[in-house]
This record gives structure tokens, C-alpha cells and sequence, in this order.
């Protein structure tokens, strides 16, 4: 599977997903669209309000 850092992801999706919309490695991983070592998306999010509801997270209306 493709690792993509989340700026390369939105880029190649064309969409503006954030930190809370997918999930993210633990560690630092190269990233195959730009080459940097950062923290690359593993998988998007099924539901972001039950992580925004476990973190405390609130949402800006």
C-alpha cells in the first residue's frame, strides 16, 4: 500500500482532510509523494465525531 504524508494525500485526492479526518502513522515514514520523513495517513476515518468525542474535542460552528 501507497504511504502518502497528509498534504500529499489531500493533493492527490483533491480533498482537505485533516489530522482528525484520518488516521496517522506513530512514528516518522517516508513519504512516497514528496520524499520527506513525517508521519504518513494509514487509513481515513469512518466516523471523526466518535474520535472527537474521545479526545474532547469541540467542533467550531
Amino acid at each position: 500500500m501507497a504511504e502518502f504524508c497528509l498534504d500529499c494525500w489531500n493533493r492527490i485526492n483533491n480533498s482537505h482532510k485533516t489530522e482528525r479526518d484520518c488516521i496517522l502513522s506513530g512514528k516518522a515514514d517516508l513519504c512516497e509523494g514528496c520524499g520527506r520523513l513525517c508521519r504518513v495517513t494509514e487509513r481515513e476515518r469512518r466516523c471523526p465525531i466518535l474520535y472527537d468525542l474521545r479526545n474532547g474535542v469541540r467542533r467550531r460552528v
